[in-house]
């Protein structure tokens, strides 16, 4: 059987190979090349390796909030110190504009140093306050309508991020993806090393449906490490 350097691939590319390997068992049967066993075993070091790739995604995500937060800040302390820069404007209306929004940002205090969640509700109060008559028309007065629609945007992809790793899977999984791999390799290898034996002893056939499809997936994979190396090479 056609072998590959499973070690070479990258984590997500790993996953897949061996979703492609799974797939084509369930669907032949792994009773009917007798290695039904084997295969439980297998299937259930590539759940744990499944999982754990899960928690490496939840650990990106977790970057982008963190990312995104300080872009939201940003805007936050942006808006706020255009607010008080017009309040030293020579003209007394815009002062007067300036001063009625500066009082909504001393209200709700330093909202950048809030949890993550208390400065989302915090700064959807803060919006809906300039959306009161008297306060809209601060902002119109100070040109500020594209900072208010900005720093609402901002807010609302903040919010979405944190509801998508809210409905990630609770708890946390007591294996990681090296010892997952590793686990995941080894039972897959004595697949190979079975069928391998029943070939060599004619109970099945190299020209079997099952086997030539089963090279072929390894013969794809091969192709993009391939490709991969050569980028990396490059």
């Amino acid at each position: 059987m056609t072998d590959i350097r499973l070690s070479r691939m990258k984590n997500e590319v790993h996953v897949q190979f061996h979703e492609s390997v799974n797939s084509l068992i369930v669907k032949a049967g792994a009773e009917t090349y007798s290695f039904a066993l084997l295969y439980a075993l297998y299937k259930q070091a590539f759940d744990n390796e499944t999982e754990a790739l899960n928690i490496i995604r939840k650990s990106e995500l977790t970057a982008q909030i963190s990312e995104h937060d300080r872009v939201r800040d940003a805007i936050y302390r942006g808006f706020s110190d255009t607010v008080k820069g017009f309040r030293n404007h020579f003209e007394p209306e815009t002062r007067e504009a300036a001063n009625r929004l500066w009082n909504v940002f001393v209200h709700y205090g330093n909202v950048a140093q809030k949890p993550l969640d208390a400065e989302t509700a915090a700064i959807n109060d803060i919006l809906r306050e300039f959306s009161r008559d008297g306060n809209a028309a601060a902002i119109d007065k100070l040109k500020l309508n594209d900072w208010v629609t900005k720093l609402s945007e901002e807010n609302a992809k903040f919010h979405e991020l944190m509801m998508e790793r809210y409905g990630e899977p609770a708890g946390k999984t007591p294996y990681r993806m090296k010892t997952a791999r590793v686990e995941t390799d080894r039972y897959y290898r004595a697949i190979v090393a079975e069928l391998e034996n029943q070939i060599m002893t004619g109970k099945i056939s190299s020209d079997n449906g099952f086997i030539i499809e089963w090279n072929a997936i390894v013969s794809r994979f091969k192709s993009i490490l391939a490709q991969e190396f050569g980028r990396r090479k490059s």
